[in-house]
């Protein structure tokens, strides 16, 4: 906290476990940055150190630190990062520059939880379509990079103990010299489901609307274990010489009995295997990356009175996987920084849902869909006097197809009647942007920038099968790409030595927006009775909004932290009756005064999001009330090994509801009074951590 220019580039966030020298850096990358490499660099060395956080969940940490980055509440865990009112397939999540994602149809398991705090060296954030190297980064990419092992030997062991039986531990094992370094790591993670602000376990807020009174956990289940995972790590660090480097690296992550109060079913396993091997040669910047993942989910109602004495009357089983490789080239043109790429990913996803205890089998859920895809990109960036200009190209041909053969059971009706009739795609689609970006002084700029990307439709979107009496689901083989024109202008201003703010307005232009639609029995859908189909649309809709983060030092130790972001969403065609586009979060704001000596650590901050009433109706959304909540933090390292940390997160023990608190898609809970079944925030949360690094 001893530079203004910490504010400026990096947010630092200690791991739960780690000490004050061995941080998370969280990098938010608006699109005024420059892009040249040495620059980057220069990034990772300016930082902030928010030196203790319970971190239960990627979402929350990144919640917790910038306004405009929300996510929606399904669990204790694992929940959906949603950025400036975009979420799902609209923003990429990339560990290590890979793409993986969850097995599960309603996202018990998004991108992000398949990463742990231990294993994170740094989380780079860039907001808005300014990314060409990967496919479908529509509004914005998330990247988690791991961490590498280091010369020497050594290790940390560490762990968190907090409210609700929250508790975690891991040791982390290094060794190597100049020419090859190994690092392992393992780590468990467990609670019990955690209490409201009323003091109510958030189990007990499962009341949905079933035949007989039924859809409640059962007794034994209400205050048993929320999740319980375990993890293990590892990398291998070769470099032959200064100039050649490979790495590679595996991680295994086995998930169980995760509850999911928000939903229907509970995780009864979801196991992730992770691999990636990157090649490169620094003196002709030439990069070769390849990847694969694969992630088994199993839910069910077992924990639910809905299973009565059966092991469960509801199950689904699926599987992901993920084959990529990437190969890219740095070089000088013309003094213009550029670099050319191609890559190439193929995404598999398959699931099969069982009802009635075993009596009806609804195979090909998700008809093992094949999505390959082959993309050629180049960027650059170039100084000229004191603008910084930059632009990137991108060119993509996607291939979708999915397995006819695979559905059987009632999921055939919708094959009969002719809901499903084609069974491959294909798309091919360019995206770009420019951006500009005037340096005023050595402090103060002006950027403004224009970014068209594509996202094509992922294998539920197009081929999901879900035959039931009471929420029957289908895709929509016809939908086309999403596509976003997006302006965004702002900069960054200092007009005082200890005070800077960052600012940033954008204007989402949506065509072919991929949305859910809701048919009542009929012509459009199979059911019976008052069932109401869900399949999906392409609307034209547009999202605006605004951000100001802002830095003021009052001395080298006391600091004042502020941010506020606002957006907004509307639909522009397609047939509805509330134009509000639904999961936009509403206004928040974050405010921290914070103490640091570079041994003892503090902070008090208060975080408040407005009412939202911009809801909707048409998908049963409902109006959420604003909250304000405070947290204070301290820590202390002694010796540059030793870290103990405290911290209480809703002081006040406030009964409060996030926005993104219940989930829209088929598998949702729905109450008694026929709205979504929404779950709180925790209470007041109180943690220790400890760790020693050796």
């Amino acid at each position: 906290m001893k530079k203004l220019a910490s504010f400026t580039i990096l947010t630092t966030i200690a791991v739960n476990f780690a000490n004050a020298q061995d941080v998370i850096r969280v990098e938010k990358l608006t699109v005024e940055e420059k892009q040249k490499k040495e620059e980057v660099t220069k990034k990772e060395t300016t930082q902030e150190d928010v030196k203790i956080t319970r971190q239960i969940d990627l979402g929350e940490i990144l919640s917790g630190i910038y306004p405009e980055i929300n996510f929606m509440r399904k669990a204790s865990t694992a929940n959906d990062i949603n950025i400036r009112g975009f979420m799902r397939d609209n923003i990429n999540v990339l560990i290590d520059g890979s793409k993986i994602y969850g097995a599960c149809p309603n996202r018990m398991d998004p991108a992000s939880f398949h990463v742990s705090s231990p294993q994170i060296e740094s989380i780079q954030i860039k907001e808005g379509p300014f990314d060409v190297e990967n496919a479908g980064s529509l509004a914005a990419v998330v990247n988690v990079k791991t961490k590498d092992p280091k010369e020497g030997v050594g290790g940390e062991i560490g762990g968190t103990y907090g409210s609700f039986d929250y508790r975690t531990g891991y040791i982390q094992g290094n060794v190597g010299n100049k020419f090859v370094k190994v690092l392992v790591g393992a780590s468990n993670q467990y609670s019990k489901p955690y209490e409201s602000g009323e003091g109510k376990k958030v189990t007990e807020y499962v009341v949905y609307s079933t035949p007989m009174g039924l859809g409640r956990y059962k007794p034994q289940y209400i205050n048993d274990k929320a999740f319980n995972i375990d993890r293990i790590w590892s990398k291998v660090l070769i470099t032959p010489n200064n100039n050649t480097e490979l790495k590679l690296s595996y991680a295994f992550e086995n998930a169980r009995n995760v509850l999911y109060p928000a939903l229907k079913m509970d995780a009864l396993y979801d196991r992730t295997n992770r691999f990636n091997a990157d090649f490169s040669l620094k003196d002709i910047g030439l990069k070769l990356s390849a990847y694969y993942n694969e992630v088994k989910h199993d839910m069910r109602d077992t924990f639910r009175t809905t299973s009565g004495n059966l092991p469960y009357s509801m199950k689904t089983y699926a599987e992901s996987k993920m084959y990529g490789v990437k190969l890219s080239k740095d070089i000088n043109i013309a003094s213009v920084d550029t670099t050319f790429g191609v890559d190439y990913y193929l995404r598999n996803w398959k699931a099969d849902n069982v009802q009635m205890g075993g009596m009806n089998k609804n195979f090909g859920m998700i008809p093992d869909v094949d999505i390959k895809n082959v993309g050629f990109f180049v960027k650059g960036v170039k100084d000229i006097q004191r603008w910084t200009l930059s632009a990137g190209l991108r060119f993509d041909y996607t291939d979708s197809e999915a397995d006819k053969n695979a559905i059987s059971g009632k999921n055939e009706d919708f094959i009969t009647n002719r809901l499903l009739t084609n069974f491959s795609k294909t798309d091919s689609y360019p995206s770009g942007y420019l951006l500009a970006k005037y340096n005023i002084d050595k402090k103060n700029n002006l950027y403004i920038g224009f970014g068209h990307t594509v996202r094509v439709p992922d294998p539920i979107e197009r081929w999901i099968v879900l035959y039931s009496s009471s929420f029957p689901w289908y895709g929509n083989p016809n939908l086309k790409p999403t596509k976003n024109n997006e302006v965004d202008l702002g900069g960054e201003f200092y007009p005082f030595n200890n005070l800077g703010i960052r600012a940033n307005i954008f204007y989402s232009d949506l065509t072919d927006f991929i949305y859910l639609r809701q048919y009542p029995a009929g012509a459009n859908c199979i059911g019976t009775g008052n069932t109401t189909c869900t399949t999906y649309q392409n609307i034209d809709a547009h999202i605006y909004g605004a951000d100001l983060n802002l830095f003021y030092g009052f001395n080298e130790k006391i600091s004042l932290e502020g941010g506020v972001a606002y957006q907004r969403g509307k639909k522009d065609s397609g047939q509805y009756k509330d134009s509000d586009l639904a999961e936009i979060p509403p206004l928040k704001t974050r405010l921290a005064v914070r103490y640091d000596d570079g041994k003892f650590y503090g902070l008090v901050e208060g975080i408040y999001q407005a009412k939202q009433s911009n809801v909707d109706t048409d998908l049963k959304e409902f109006e959420t009330p604003s909250y304000f909540i405070m947290n204070v933090k301290a820590g202390y390292t002694y010796g540059n090994k030793l870290f103990v940390g405290v911290g209480v997160d809703n002081l006040f023990d406030r009964l409060y509801y996030n926005y993104l608190s219940y989930v829209r898609d088929p598998f949702r809970g729905i109450s008694v009074s026929g709205n979504p079944v929404k779950i709180p925030e925790p209470g007041r949360f109180i943690y220790a951590n400890v760790s020693y690094r050796f």
